[in-house]
């Protein structure tokens, strides 16, 4: 997101976003949920809370149910273990930053300032 579409985004682990990441929420702010089947039920609880601070959640899942306050779900179906779903949840994220990078009217394929191969 950052190289492609120059906006800031940050990953932070659910419990971790309690602390400083969650002073940044707001009206404007997009949290992009990645749901374990382990930690669902924390994680959902985090999302409901900056939900309630006023940002728009995307939750990516492997499965809808419980989800249904939430206006964007992205919802696998998988059966994929938390492990293998990353695999699942790159092409959506990658065209999240595409879009925002065309939105903007920037060229995806040629981020500033940056090149293929670093020569030291």
């Amino acid at each position: 997101m950052k190289e492609m579409s120059l906006s800031y985004s940050e990953a932070f682990h659910f419990l971790e976003f309690r602390h400083g990441p969650k002073s940044m929420v707001d009206g404007s702010t997009l949290v992009v949920g990645l749901i374990s089947q382990g930690g669902r039920e924390q994680e959902i609880a985090v999302l409901k809370e900056m939900q309630g601070l006023g940002a728009t959640i995307l939750v990516l899942a492997d499965y809808d149910f419980g989800l249904e306050e939430f206006a964007h779900v992205v919802a696998f179906n998988s059966g994929t273990s938390d492990w293998a779903r990353g695999v699942l949840h790159l092409p959506v994220l990658q065209l999240m930053a595409y879009y925002r990078a065309m939105a903007k009217g920037l060229d995806p394929d040629r981020p500033t300032h940056l090149d293929a191969v670093v020569r030291l």
